[in-house]
């Protein structure tokens, strides 16, 4: 049984969490996903209240760890002294990624040495001031460390992940459930084009 770490916090984006959060938490025999936060409870960009399951240092002992987004709470999360030193993360032994401003969490934890990435098209330029060349991918892999840049681009996150620790034809009947209707050839097809593309030379 693998233990996955979502990482988030006040002002997360929904969408970002909550797809993350709903597809890995399909399986319940391979791995365990767990919810951390600094706080008992956070709310997101809209509005909603979750209770997280755990505490933010639980992550470093777990297998994967992802860590949300939110355009005001990774600045904000990044301020709070609760937070970065609570971290110890090792990517010799674990898979981390991250999905759009999340890479910047990602960089205050040093682990963007290749200072290349992906992310939400309009933080493209907090990565350039933070001298990260922005990569225009929908996800992009360094070993064990990935970034995904789009909302959307958490369904290539958590196929990369659960390809990554379980195999292409876990990864495959995962992702089936939630794709469209009637194109789910198609989309197989782009999923794996793109986790094909998504390693840096």
């Amino acid at each position: 049984m693998k233990e996955i770490a979502i990482i988030a916090f006040d002002d997360f984006t929904d969408i970002d969490l909550f797809l993350m959060w709903d597809i890995l938490g399909r399986n319940q025999q391979d791995w365990r996903v767990r919810i951390l936060g600094v706080t008992p409870t956070i709310r997101s960009t809209h509005g909603l209240t979750i209770t997280v399951n755990g505490a933010v240092k639980d992550a470093n002992t777990a297998d994967a760890v992802l860590f949300s987004s939110g355009k005001i709470g990774v600045p904000n999360i990044l301020t709070n002294p609760n937070f970065l030193p609570e971290l110890h993360l090792d990517p010799k032994h674990q898979y981390i990624g991250s999905i759009c401003a999340g890479a910047f969490i990602l960089d205050e934890l040093g682990l963007l040495p290749e200072r290349k990435a992906t992310t939400h098209q309009d933080a493209r330029e907090g990565l350039i001031s933070r001298k990260i060349t922005p990569i225009d991918q929908p996800l992009v892999c360094h070993g064990k460390i990935a970034t995904a840049g789009g909302c959307l681009s958490s369904v290539y996150l958590v196929g990369w992940l659960i390809e990554s620790l379980f195999g292409k034809q876990k990864r495959k009947e995962t992702l089936y459930h939630v794709l469209p209707a009637g194109q789910q050839l198609e989309f197989e097809d782009l999923i794996q084009s793109t986790l094909n593309q998504s390693e840096m030379s």
